[in-house]
């Protein structure tokens, strides 16, 4: 399960706040938690896009995740803040963000990469971006410019041009007032073009003792998360192995080359067992296929593992209260919906 920082879900909090949103209230609408942005375990991406979704109804502005822009304080990206900010110049900022990016956002996959005078910093989501709100990506987008603007000493540093997967809202004043650079829309990856010669700029902040025992805190927090054997990367196997059946535990365990009875104490750790992450992931998996694929019933049943219809049906009855067909044939009545429709089949 994809989660963010306790500090970057905070952000998503006071930029909702700063909109004059009852933040609980809307909490309470989508039955989560009151305790999501301050979770240390952190907040899952899932939960943000149906938090963000429902924000844009209540409010009616699309551009709310910008408002983030004016939000974003120095810690924002906790150690890995404090890695950019003791680098030498920006380049090396980027670098250390590159490195440590899952620190901030455990779904998301940072590149850096030069094309002759450019350098383009691109954001990909592991397993892709569907149902993820374009507020999402605004939230970032704001929070990095903002901390890059902060770093460099000059809120006039402006990206050569940043690159948006959505497509070109009918609006794009507020994009234009924040990033002050040329945008693309509808481009196959979410990415910021930099000039060069501006990452070479030195930052005031340099510090060589610093870096150094800031980049060993931040290896040794990367260190801890990607040897535990979290819910998420579970999750991520059974989806894999689902279309040959349903995966065992077993099976799990030796593709995470630990043994059955590890993988069981991992997860009783994180509150869970094997047999609810299965359960949730074909039904989230069965959510998705059935409101958002033209996938025939008896393909989604192969796709979620399977082997048999009637098995299939009972499943459904149990997640939604009805069956695959009928699950199915809201689909047109929740259109509309943007908060449920486009945001619940987030897998983060």
């Amino acid at each position: 399960m994809f989660t963010v920082s306790v500090s970057y879900a905070r952000l998503v909090e006071e930029t909702l706040g700063a909109e004059g949103l009852d933040v609980g209230s809307l909490l309470r609408e989508l039955d989560l938690s009151p305790g999501i942005f301050k979770d240390i375990a952190g907040c899952k991406v899932q939960d943000l896009a149906r938090v963000l979704s429902r924000a844009v109804l209540q409010t009616g502005n699309p551009d709310i995740g910008l408002k983030a822009y004016g939000l974003v304080k120095p810690g924002i990206y906790d150690v890995v803040g404090y890695v950019m900010m003791s680098s030498p110049d920006l380049k090396c900022a980027l670098e250390h963000l590159v490195r440590f990016c899952s620190l901030v956002d455990n779904g998301a996959d940072f590149s850096l990469y030069r094309e002759g005078n450019i350098y383009r910093l691109r954001i990909d989501r592991r397993g892709g971006s569907n149902g993820i709100p374009r507020q999402f990506y605004d939230i970032g987008t704001a929070a990095l410019l903002s901390y890059l603007r902060w770093l460099y000493g000059n809120p006039q540093f402006t990206p050569l041009c940043v690159e948006f997967m959505h497509p070109e809202p009918a609006d794009t004043t507020e994009y234009h007032r924040i990033l002050r650079c040329p945008m693309q829309f509808g481009s196959p990856s979410h990415s910021f073009l930099f000039d060069a010669a501006l990452l070479d700029a030195p930052l005031s902040t340099s510090d060589v003792a610093l870096a150094s025992m800031h980049e060993r805190f931040a290896e040794q927090r990367l260190h801890e998360q990607t040897s535990q054997l979290s819910t998420w990367r579970v999750q991520q196997l059974i989806m894999e192995r689902l279309t040959d059946g349903e995966p065992s535990i077993e099976e799990v365990a030796a593709a995470l080359c630990v043994s059955k009875r590890t993988l069981q104490r991992c997860l009783k750790k994180e509150g869970t067992q094997y047999k609810d992450l299965l359960n949730e992931t074909r039904r989230e998996q069965a959510h998705l296929y059935l409101r958002h694929s033209h996938f025939s019933l008896q393909e989604v049943a192969y796709l979620l593992g399977f082997h048999e219809h009637s098995s299939f049906f009972r499943a459904c009855s149990r997640w939604f209260g009805m069956t695959p067909g009928q699950y199915r044939a809201r689909r047109g009545f929740l259109r509309g919906e943007f908060s449920e429709a486009h945001a619940v089949a987030a897998y983060g």
